[in-house]
């Protein structure tokens, strides 16, 4: 839903964004030396999954995916280029944009960002279910 990816180049959105909530370049830097195995950087194919070091997915099955890409999240380059690889692949994707959101902004009830990410995943759901 809100990719959580990355790159050994940091992205505009990740320079600019770096007081950002939950999620900043500081956190995303920590959580790729943590988890990434030893001797990896940020283009490991896990974490770059359409750079130097990616698998080729142009022939594998792939469901529908729906991409929600927040205003305030550093990642946000990275979940368009996410989207791209997608499309350049002949995958179904989605994506809808909330300016003034960030990363994980759904985990906030109040937030007006959230009730609408519901309703989007209920209709994208909904329009999935139809076709299968």
């Amino acid at each position: 839903m809100q990719p959580f990816f990355g790159g050994e180049e940091l992205t505009e959105s990740e320079l600019r964004l770096t007081e950002a909530p939950l999620v900043n370049t500081e956190r995303t830097d920590w959580m790729w030396r943590a988890f990434l195995p030893v001797g990896s950087d940020r283009d490991n194919g896990a974490v770059n999954v359409f750079g130097p070091n990616s698998v080729d997915i142009s022939g594998m099955k792939f469901p529908a995916t729906i991409l929600f890409i927040g205003g305030f999240d550093p990642l946000q380059d990275w979940q368009r280029r996410y989207r791209e690889g997608l499309e350049k692949n002949g995958k179904e994707v989605y994506s809808i944009e909330y300016p003034n959101a960030f990363h994980s902004f759904y985990v906030f009830p109040n937030l007006n960002e959230s009730s609408m990410l519901i309703r989007e995943v209920r209709n994208f759901i909904q329009k999935q279910s139809a076709f299968n």
